[in-house]
Order: C-alpha cells, then structure tokens, then sequence
C-alpha cells in the first residue's frame, strides 16, 4: 500500500526552506464555510501518547505541550465542580481524581475523554472557540479507515470546525526537515515507528512499529536506580523522567563505559526535597533498551533491527535514497549520543553505502513543526476538507485530499 503525501513533492517544500513558514492564507470557494479562516490562524494539533502539541500554523513552535492524563475529579453527587481537569488544573490540583489515559501506545482508545483533554485546551488553555479555526490533525503512520474517520466526526460534529486535514506523523516529521524523501526513525512518549516516504509516499506496507518508547526507558530507569539501593515509585515517574534528561546518555561504546573508574561513571542529582542522590552506571545502561527492548521484558526488535528490517523489504534504488537521509525525530531520540550511536551500528550494518543520519535540535517537535510548516504553505489551502463537504461525502473526502 502506498500513500501520496498531502503535499506536491516538488514546489511545495521549497517555500519552507530554512525551516520558515510562510503566513497562513485561507481562501475559499465557500465563503460561508470559512468566514472565520479569513482572518484567524489555522491551528496544527498532534496528539501524541505523551503529551498534545497545540499551536498555530506559521509558528516556529507549539504555544501549548500538555500531557494528555485526563482526570475525573471523584466529586459528591450533586456537585456543580469541574467535571474534568487537565493541563495547568491537574498539576495544582489536589482534589482526588481518577486518571484516564485517552492515548495509548499512539492508539486512541477512548475518543470521548480526547476530545475533552483538546475542549479544555482550546477553551482553558488556547483561550479560543475551535469553530473559528481550521485544524491540521496529525494521525499516526498505520491509522486504519475507520480511526481517520473517528478523527473527522470528532473534529467536523464535535468541534464544528469550518475545515480540517488529516496527516501521517512520519510525513510531518519529514517536512519539518525540509525532505520529500527519507527513512523517518520516530521515538517518542509510548511509541517508535521507521517509516520510509519515497517521493512523497508513505510505504505503509513496509513501516514498522514497536510499542515501546520514552516511557519504558524512563520505568527501565527507574528498575535500575532502585537495584541500586533507591526506593523510588511510580508517582514519582516526573522525577525519574527529569533524571533521564538531565544525567542519561546513549554509550557509543559500552563495555568502555562499563570499564570506567566508578567516579567517572558517577554524576549527583538534585532530587525536588532539595536531597542528592548519586547516579552511576544507569545513567547510559538505560538508553541500551532501545536498541534491546529484551531488558526491559519485550520481546519486540530494537530500533535499528526494526530499521533494518524495513530496509531489507526496500529496492535497491530505494535503499540507498533512504540510507541518504535518516530522520531522527521524537523526544526519546534527544538522548545525548543517540544519533552518533544510531549512525555507527547503522554505518556497520550497511558498510558500503556511508548511512547520513540527520538529528534536528528541535526533533522532539518534529510533527508538530512539519504541521505548522505544512499549513502555511500557499501550494497547500486547496487541500482543506470544508465542512460542507464533509457533510455532504462523509469521510470519503478526507481520503481524498487528505491521503
């Protein structure tokens, strides 16, 4: 199966280079059905596993990155409280809750409580009436017919936005490099994919997912700092997380890192109650999982077997393109050494073909920048699914334009 990227591969980029969207211009051939696009900005939303993205097409970043951990307050019957907290609430909040997690593994299981966490951001949050806003959804690589089209009824009957487009991750990730073609290596929150684009199409067949990603190093993490004598819980994961970032490092190397004086391998963590501890060889035995998913109980490929896996099903013509342009993106990818790590056990399995591995400081975003860029572009408003069509195609329109 492959499918068309939403954007002509030659002309449309080229507007974006640099990585500068251009201002957001809506026209329209219903003047009734986008009154208000004329003059408000479209809104790009990625709705990842760890956390939403929010913004505005043409900005250089998302205004809003809250975590998708949805709250139902366990108020007495009859109360008129809040009914849900989420964002900036949740975390003052002390108030006794049920947590509810609407996004799992990148999956959407629970649509209702998704399109709550997105009202409180829109309204609480954002501060503005969606019905007012176009939006530039991202969906997840593998997203079946029937969740694209759960995606528009939430957006179109649920929000009344005037227009909306849908878009693979791996594709907006590959914009916001600027390429038309790549080999897209994506770990985030509760998920990673390699997905290759040759000329504009996704090779669905052919992409691979493993459902592992920045979550299971930061439980692996805490695993091993707790062997080591800590006695740290899962209510304190925002700790452990924290930690990851600030002290953890992928080893090019790791029996010479193994072999180091005890004081080298050693660094001193502030933990929030303002005591140290001392973190040791955790600090890079836990960014090993990614590549041996086994040590954390998986039983799925590491990122580079599954990379390699991709590639055998590959031509030869379109091997060495993708071996040309390896895109690093999402959050667990912002390991220190990770991409100099990735691009030596590549570089051995593929010795004749010099792999180039490209790691954009700002690939933790990458959806979300390659959606902001996507919407902005002139080349791009024709490819706006209008409400009035969607109410008069269904979502045979979204397929359409959109894929």
């Amino acid at each position: 199966i492959q499918t068309r990227a939403s954007l002509s591969p030659r002309g449309g980029l080229e507007e974006a280079a640099g990585m500068v969207p251009l201002p957001v211009s809506h026209e329209s051939a219903t003047t009734a059905n986008i009154k208000a696009m004329k003059e408000t900005k479209a809104l790009v939303v990625d709705t990842g596993t760890g956390h939403f993205k929010c913004g505005f097409a043409g900005d250089l970043w998302p205004l809003y990155v809250v975590s998708p951990t949805f709250r139902k307050p366990t108020w007495e019957a009859g109360s008129n409280q809040r009914e849900t907290l989420v964002g900036k609430e949740l975390q003052n909040s002390s108030i006794p809750s049920t947590p509810i997690s609407p996004v799992r593994h990148g999956t959407v299981v629970d649509w209702n409580s998704v399109q709550d966490v997105l009202k409180c951001i829109f309204k609480a949050e954002m501060k503005i009436q969606p019905e007012d806003h176009a939006v530039l959804m991202s969906v997840p690589s593998l997203c079946s017919t029937t969740e694209k089209g759960k995606y528009a009824e939430m957006l179109f009957e649920g929000f009344h936005m005037p227009a909306i487009h849908l878009a693979y991750q791996s594709h907006l990730s590959m914009y916001s490099y600027g390429k038309t073609s790549a080999l897209v290596v994506e770990s985030g929150h509760g998920v990673s994919y390699v997905a290759p684009v040759y000329e504009g199409y996704i090779l669905r067949n052919i992409t691979g997912k493993v459902d592992y990603a920045g979550l299971d190093i930061t439980y692996y993490l805490m695993k091993l700092l707790n062997e080591s004598g800590n006695t740290f819980t899962e209510h304190q994961l925002n700790t452990i997380q924290d930690l990851k970032e600030k002290c953890c490092y992928t080893s090019l190397d790791l029996q010479q890192d193994l072999s180091l004086p005890v004081e080298k391998q050693q660094v001193d963590y502030k933990l929030p109650d303002g005591h140290f501890i001392t973190v040791g060889k955790e600090r890079f035995l836990c960014a090993e999982a990614l590549f041996k998913p086994v040590l954390f109980g998986s039983q799925q490929q590491g990122l580079l077997q599954l990379t390699l896996t991709c590639l055998k099903k590959c031509n030869a013509d379109v091997i060495r393109k993708m071996l040309g342009n390896v895109l690093l993106c999402g959050g667990s990818t912002m390991m220190e050494g990770f991409a100099e790590r990735f691009q030596k056990e590549l570089a051995t399995m593929f010795p004749c073909d010099c792999p180039i591995i490209a790691a954009s400081p700002q690939r933790k975003a990458a959806v979300w920048i390659g959606g902001s860029i996507l919407a902005s572009l002139n080349s791009f408003q024709d490819l706006w699914v209008h409400r009035y069509e969607y109410e008069e195609h269904g979502s045979t329109c979204i397929f359409k334009k959109c894929f």
